[in-house]
């Protein structure tokens, strides 16, 4: 999968300027977000079976079931493409999120106040503040539209979510610096938006060639 253009985010917008997400279009989307909605949903049923303390975990408990309702709100709002090379080019980047995201460690351990629980809460806020398809489509996209209207809603939640995210980041007691946490954030950050950048030119193929 080649490396996404530098402006990758000014071409998807005016990708969408002329034309909204078709059904190919719908499918990177949604393969891209349900996956990370219900790999996320899976990590935070852990929560439920771990002592917590409550502020954490009630935040962590709506989220959990938040990403489940969304996704499936994403899945059933999709008009799905016929082309099988979309849903392997999905597969792919998917693939792609599991290995750079390291998803994998978070459902092998358990959660502590310590870095791999701090790292976790770092790379969701990153899903949270960086996957932003919606702030892309022009003023006047319209939100009768079911698929534009799913992807609303998942942005306007995702907003609420953030700032509690942020309380968690800046207040947990872990045993890191204020240097540690602020390298791990900018990381995951990065990790993020590289992937979503990478679904961008995937969507956005016919404008970038």
């Amino acid at each position: 999968m080649n490396n996404p253009p530098a402006n990758i985010r000014q071409k998807a917008m005016d990708y969408f300027a002329q034309k909204l997400p078709g059904p190919d279009e719908q499918t990177y989307i949604s393969c891209f977000l349900s996956t990370l909605k219900m790999v996320n949903a899976s990590i935070l049923s852990k929560i439920e079976m771990q002592p917590i303390e409550w502020i954490p975990y009630s935040f962590l408990h709506n989220q959990y079931y938040k990403e489940v309702e969304l996704s499936t709100l994403l899945l059933k709002a999709t008009q799905w493409s016929i082309n099988p090379f979309v849903y392997s080019e999905a597969a792919m980047l998917n693939t792609m999120v599991w290995q750079k995201a390291d998803l994998n460690q978070y459902f092998t351990q358990i959660f502590t106040p310590d870095r791999l629980f701090f790292q976790y809460l770092a790379i969701t806020h990153g899903f949270l503040s960086e996957i932003r398809l919606f702030s892309l489509f022009p003023p006047n996209a319209p939100l009768d539209n079911k698929f534009i209207s799913a992807l609303y809603a998942i942005e306007v939640e995702n907003g609420r979510q953030i700032q509690i995210q942020i309380r968690l980041l800046k207040d947990m007691e872990v045993p890191l610096s204020e240097n540690e946490k602020e390298d791990i954030v900018n990381n995951q950050r990065l990790i993020v938006a590289d992937l979503f950048d990478r679904l961008l030119t995937l969507v956005c193929r016919n404008k970038i060639n």
